[in-house]
């Protein structure tokens, strides 16, 4: 049997000893886990961010990784700690709208941890990633039942996602992620973009960005000079808005919650 993994992602970030700390709980607990860091720079108690990144990544594991959260203003009150079963994976985390992704699965199958005796002990009231979840995450990857954990909930927090419209014969978006490139990620996938505009071809699709119009979509970065501004499909199969060997970000001034539209531009041949 391949040995579990467990990916972590929070907004601990790396100079304390904070995420050491909870690779040597899940160790000390899960022996044979492999825990793959996703990031530990999410801005503090940003939970939006963090959920958007849990979601471009998740897809990328294997059935029957665990992904473990940690974003948590909420730590010491009465905020529940969540396990879910979705999407062919584990999530554990705060339930505070963090594990989004995993809540939209129709499927999905959550659990309200009242079990305290996975827990690290004492519980800290500042630290629950070390001693709720992190014990939780590791519990899981060794085999534990979800339903060990506590009962069934069907009310969960959930986080408002901002959601692609259709405006008239524009399917309008939003940049979701500004990533370390300056690459600008938005909410139009490749699918929302598939069944706005059935038929049509990328290099038909125009971007609207602002003042400024992309006529067609980059195939690729390399196709381009340095230098070049673009709209590509990127590797998490979302609409981005690069620059060719530069920040495109910090290029056009975008962040996180600006707009941006897609249409058909004309056909060939046209002026």
């Amino acid at each position: 049997m391949p040995a579990p993994i467990i990916t972590f992602t929070s907004d601990f970030g790396l100079s304390d000893w904070f995420v050491g700390v909870v690779h040597g709980v899940v160790h000390g607990l899960c022996p044979q886990a492999r825990v793959v860091d996703l990031t530990h720079d999410i801005p503090p108690g940003h939970i939006a961010r963090a959920a958007f990144v849990l979601e471009a990544a998740a897809r990328d594991f294997p059935p029957g990784a665990v992904h473990l959260a940690v974003v948590d203003p909420g730590v010491g009150t009465s905020r529940r700690a969540l396990v879910i079963e979705a999407r062919g994976q584990w999530f554990v985390g705060p339930d505070n709208g963090l594990l989004e992704w995993a809540l939209c699965d129709p499927s999905a199958r959550v659990h309200a941890v009242t079990e305290t005796r996975f827990f690290r002990h004492p519980v800290s009231r500042t630290f629950h990633a070390r001693d709720v979840f992190a014990p939780e995450a590791a519990h899981l990857a060794c085999g534990e039942l979800l339903a060990s954990f506590g009962p069934r909930i069907t009310d969960p927090l959930r986080l408002a996602r901002a959601l692609p419209r259709r405006v008239d014969d524009r399917l309008i978006g939003q940049v979701m992620f500004v990533d370390h490139f300056g690459n600008a990620l938005t909410n139009l996938t490749e699918q929302d973009l598939a069944e706005a505009f059935p038929g049509v071809g990328e290099t038909r699709l125009e971007v609207t960005v602002g003042s400024r119009v992309f006529r067609g979509l980059a195939r690729a970065y390399g196709d381009a000079k340095p230098g070049t501004l673009l709209a590509i499909l990127g590797s998490s199969g979302r609409l981005e808005i690069a620059q060719v060997g530069g920040n495109a970000s910090a290029r056009l001034g975008l962040d996180e919650g600006d707009e941006l539209a897609v249409s058909v531009g004309p056909g060939p041949g046209s002026p």
